[in-house]
C-alpha cells in the first residue's frame, strides 16, 4: 500500500527504527540483485519484510475482531512454538510513538506472545505515520470476513463506520471487498436493531442470536422486534422460523404476502424411503438442513416419551 505526500525523512526514520530493531543475524529468504543461475530466476527481494521484536509491535484498538477464541488461540500457539509463524503479519510504523502497528494477523502475533517468541515475520507498509484509517479498516475486514465465528456485529459495525464516517456507498464497499452487495446490505440492516437487542446480541456468548435472526428482526417495527426476540428466546426459534415468523408479520401489518420468500426443496434417498424438506426461502445451506432434522429428532424423541 503506497500513499504519495509521505516525507522522505519520515520514511528514513522507519528505515532508521527498523534497523534497530529487526534481526539481522537470520534475514527471510528473499535474495536481492541478479540471478547467480537458474535457481535464482524469477525472484527478487520482498520490500519491507524484516522479523520484529513481539515487544515493538502493538494490535489495532479499533480493529473489527473484538473476541478472540481461546482454545483456538492455544492450539495455534502450540502450532507456533512448535513451527514458528509462516505468515508474516502487516503492520505499519507509527513514528510518534516508535511501535509497529498491526494491520492484519492479530491472531498469530497473539499466538506467538503465548508461544514466548521473541521476534515474529513482519510486512511494513511504507507509509509511516499516515496509514489512513479507511483502507486500514477494509483490509480488516476482507481478512476477519474469511472466518466464520465473526460476530454478527463486530461485521456489521465495520461496514457502518465504511458507510457512516467514510462516505461509502453498498457498491463502493461490495468493489472493495469483493463481497455481494446483498449480503453487505443484510449486515447493515441489523445496525436498525434496536438498542436493547443490540446489547443483548453483542454479547451473547450462545450464539442463539445469530446473524441470520438478526437481519430477520431488523425488517420490523422496533416495536415488533422484542416480541420476537422473545420468542427465539423461549420458543428456541432456528434462523429459518424466525425469518418465516418475520415474513408472517409483514404480511398480517401489509396484507399482502411477504415478497422474496421462495420455496426450495431438498430431497434424500435414505433406503426405502424418500425425505423431502420444503424450505420458504431460496437459498438454503447444509446447516439449514441439519437444523431441521435435529429439531425433528427431538420432536421424534419427545413424542415418543409422551406416548
Amino acid at each position: 500500500m503506497k500513499l504519495s505526500g509521505v516525507p522522505r525523512n519520515s520514511a528514513e526514520a522507519a528505515l532508521a527504527a527498523a534497523s534497530r530493531t529487526f534481526q539481522t543475524a537470520a534475514p527471510l529468504p528473499f535474495e536481492s540483485g541478479p540471478a547467480s543461475d537458474s535457481s535464482q530466476a524469477g525472484r527478487e527481494r520482498l520490500k519491507g519484510a524484516f522479523a520484529i521484536a513481539v515487544s515493538r509491535i502493538r494490535p489495532d484498538p479499533k480493529q473489527p475482531r473484538r473476541e478472540f477464541d481461546a482454545e483456538e488461540l492455544k492450539g495455534l500457539a502450540a502450532s507456533v512454538l512448535e513451527r514458528g509463524v509462516k505468515q508474516p503479519l502487516r503492520v505499519w510504523y507509527v513514528q510518534e510513538e516508535d511501535v509497529y502497528q498491526i494491520v492484519s494477523g492479530e491472531r498469530r502475533y497473539r499466538a506467538a506472545l503465548a508461544a514466548g517468541m521473541e521476534t515474529v515475520p513482519c510486512l511494513v507498509e511504507d507509509a509511516p505515520g499516515v496509514l489512513p484509517r479507511k483502507e486500514i479498516l477494509v483490509d480488516q475486514i476482507v481478512e476477519n470476513w474469511q472466518r466464520a465465528d465473526l460476530k454478527p456485529f463486530e461485521l456489521s459495525d465495520a461496514l457502518a463506520e465504511l458507510r457512516n464516517q467514510h462516505g461509502l456507498s453498498q457498491d463502493d464497499i461490495a468493489r472493495l471487498t469483493g463481497k455481494p452487495k446483498s449480503e453487505i446490505s443484510r449486515l447493515l440492516s441489523i445496525q436498525r436493531v434496536a438498542p436493547a437487542i443490540q446489547q443483548e446480541a453483542r454479547g451473547d456468548q450462545t450464539g442463539r442470536l445469530s446473524r441470520r435472526h438478526l437481519v430477520a428482526v431488523a425488517q420490523l417495527p422496533t416495536e415488533q422486534q422484542e416480541k420476537l426476540v422473545e420468542k427465539i428466546r423461549t420458543g428456541h426459534l432456528s434462523a429459518t422460523e424466525t425469518e418465516r415468523e418475520a415474513a408472517n408479520w409483514r404480511q398480517r401489518r401489509t396484507g399482502q404476502a411477504a415478497r422474496g420468500v421462495r420455496s426450495t426443496v431438498r430431497r434424500y434417498l435414505v433406503g426405502a424411503a424418500t425425505v423431502q424438506i420444503t424450505f420458504r426461502k431460496r437459498e438454503v445451506t447444509d446447516d439449514d438442513v441439519l437444523d431441521v432434522l435435529e429439531r425433528v429428532k427431538t420432536m421424534i424423541v419427545r413424542d415418543g416419551e409422551q406416548g
